[in-house]
């Protein structure tokens, strides 16, 4: 997850966004911009990052459900037991 940029603009400027900016709906996140624009608005130089560790292990479970009503049943048990 990247926290925060430092962007060299086509002008020369330096854009340093180094903490997460308040985003609103009046506002654009500038920082999943420069991210998804690989390059063309500007050349990231520096970026903040938050680092989570590797899960110890992973698991995958498949489930064939007759009905959508079925299948929120299973969610509200599971979301019920993950609380505990």
């Amino acid at each position: 997850m990247a926290l925060g940029l430092e962007v060299v603009l086509p002008d020369g400027r330096i854009l340093k966004r180094a903490v997460e900016t308040e985003k609103g709906q009046h506002r654009y996140d500038l920082r999943n911009l420069f991210i998804g624009a690989e390059g063309t608005l500007g050349i990231i130089t520096a970026a903040t990052l938050r680092l989570f560790p590797k899960p110890r292990a992973v698991e995958t479970a498949y489930v064939g459900l007759k009905s959508p009503a079925q299948a929120l049943k299973l969610l509200s048990i599971s979301a019920e037991r993950g609380r505990r």
